[in-house]
């Protein structure tokens, strides 16, 4: 009697536990069903909204993560080795393909807009497999005028960092990189944006090439600066003295070597005396500006509205101000 009770209850059991298991995995499924609607939508509501997506912890660290020039106060003995980079008037941003999307994100680590590219696993295809530990980053600054990103650095590709690379493989990387993928340069429906390298030539180049020519971009986009890189510098965070900056009116200043009458004259104010005053006005002006907006009582809402610079079918109107942050 003893005996039947026992498997009577085992029997219980098993089916009680079975009952459980399954609906365990009904539970699951379900979970799973409703992730994968929810990424398979996410792209078309961003695209059709073009909502600002606030920073996850991965973009944030790349974000901040990302390397700034400083002006150059003092000349290097060796500024005719270094590399110059023609900088055009846009924003500056970080674009991260993961996942088999693209996303730039600014320097606060908050996402601009979604969009395919044909950069390794920055769109859906057949030869992307998508896997979120591996990406492609890039160092980039937006035309607003041409819709189009041109590639200053590269921090990681297929999930390897070239951070610790010098500067010169870094630079001649990305460009064999970039001649390997057909249509890179060119908008299309799986590479909804254009990606050019900024061009970029031993400073020693530049100076002929400055004296002879105004424009350097298309449809008469404005040279925002030069970025001038010490060939053995390595990506780091913040700003870095192996990278220094200057506007195309302060050469004869700095440098002295004569340019081009519209360089000289392109954004230099009235009242400019020396590169030292300048960058000094301009880092009160920005003090003034930080101090202004944390008094407003409305300053987060303020803050996130003016986030969203980078849209998918239009651009922001852009003021005349507006350039790259060195």
């Amino acid at each position: 009697m003893g005996t039947s009770l026992l498997k009577c209850f085992m029997e219980i059991i098993n089916k009680l536990d079975s009952i459980v298991l399954i609906k365990r995995d009904q539970q699951i499924n379900e979970r799973r069903n409703i992730k994968n609607d929810a990424d398979n939508t996410f792209m078309e509501i961003d695209e059709k909204k073009n909502e600002t997506v606030m920073p996850s912890n991965e973009a944030y660290e790349l974000a901040t993560s990302m390397m700034y020039s400083e002006w150059m106060l003092e000349v290097p003995e060796d500024i005719d080795s270094w590399i110059a980079m023609l900088c055009p008037e846009g924003k500056r941003c970080c674009v991260i393909a993961q996942d088999n999307k693209t996303k730039t994100v600014n320097k606060f680590g908050t996402t601009l807009n979604y969009y395919s590219s044909l950069f390794p696993y920055g769109c859906r295809a057949s030869y992307n497999c998508p896997s979120h530990r591996k990406r492609t980053v890039l160092d980039c600054v937006y035309s607003f005028k041409l819709k189009k990103y041109y590639i200053l650095d590269i921090i990681e590709w297929m999930g390897v960092p070239y951070t610790d690379f010098e500067a010169e493989f870094r630079f001649y990387f990305i460009q064999s990189k970039l001649s390997e993928i057909p249509g890179i340069n060119e908008k299309s429906a799986t590479n909804f944006y254009p990606f050019e390298l900024a061009p970029r030539m031993v400073t020693r180049d530049l100076y002929q090439l400055i004296l002879e020519k105004s424009q350097f971009f298309q449809d008469n986009v404005d040279l925002d600066g030069i970025n001038f890189y010490y060939p053995e510098s390595l990506y780091t965070s913040g700003e870095s003295p192996l990278v220094l900056w200057l506007k195309p009116f302060m050469i004869p200043d700095v440098l002295q070597k004569p340019v081009n009458d519209h360089l000289v004259q392109l954004h230099r104010p009235p009242d400019y005396v020396n590169i030292f005053e300048y960058s000094q006005n301009l880092k009160k002006k920005n003090r003034r500006f930080k101090k202004k907006k944390n008094s407003t009582s409305n300053c987060d809402k303020m803050e996130v509205e003016n986030l969203v610079e980078v849209e998918m079918d239009k651009d922001p109107v852009i003021d005349n101000a507006i350039c790259m942050e060195n």
